[in-house]
């Protein structure tokens, strides 16, 4: 991202206020997979490991119902610190084609949402981002907190 649309967004989403803060009483998250279990009423389609991509990734693609039309993307960042999460959260950002990006609270350590289609949260060393796939609109809210969750259980000391 170039500098100057890197100073945009640590503007409008007032960083300074928040990047590289994190809950020292929680240890970095290390080795983050999905099994296709952790999503009630949800299956794994597809899980792409980017293990070679810095940081590393892992890119999944989870249906429900009709797989043409209910689907969730979730993609995984474990990055080696919190700053560098909150790097490529900003990262993520700048990638998003959209005004009504906002911060939100009660989701990780520092969380955005486009409308109820789209969660982007970092817990710890980890981002995530959750967004729909499909042609049917799935609220992405309780899905992101079942991720939250998951990665808040990972990251007890």
């Amino acid at each position: 991202m170039d500098t100057g649309h890197r100073q945009y967004l640590q503007q409008r989403y007032a960083t300074s206020g928040w990047h590289g803060r994190g809950l020292a009483a929680r240890r970095l998250i290390t080795g983050f997979d999905f099994s296709g279990s952790e999503l009630s009423g949800w299956t794994l389609l597809r899980a792409d490991r980017e293990g070679r991509a810095m940081p590393p990734a892992i890119r999944t693609l989870w249906h429900r119902g009709n797989p043409a039309a209910e689907l969730l993307s979730i993609d995984v960042w474990e990055c080696g610190s919190i700053p560098a999460a909150h790097d490529q959260l900003l990262e993520v950002l700048a990638n998003v084609q959209s005004d009504a990006v906002e911060r939100r609270d009660g989701l990780g350590d520092i969380a955005f949402r486009l409308g109820n289609t789209m969660a982007l949260f970092a817990r710890v060393n980890v981002v995530a981002l959750i967004r729909n796939g499909g042609p049917t609109t799935v609220e992405v809210d309780p899905i992101a907190h079942v991720v939250d969750d998951l990665l808040v259980r990972l990251s007890e000391p």
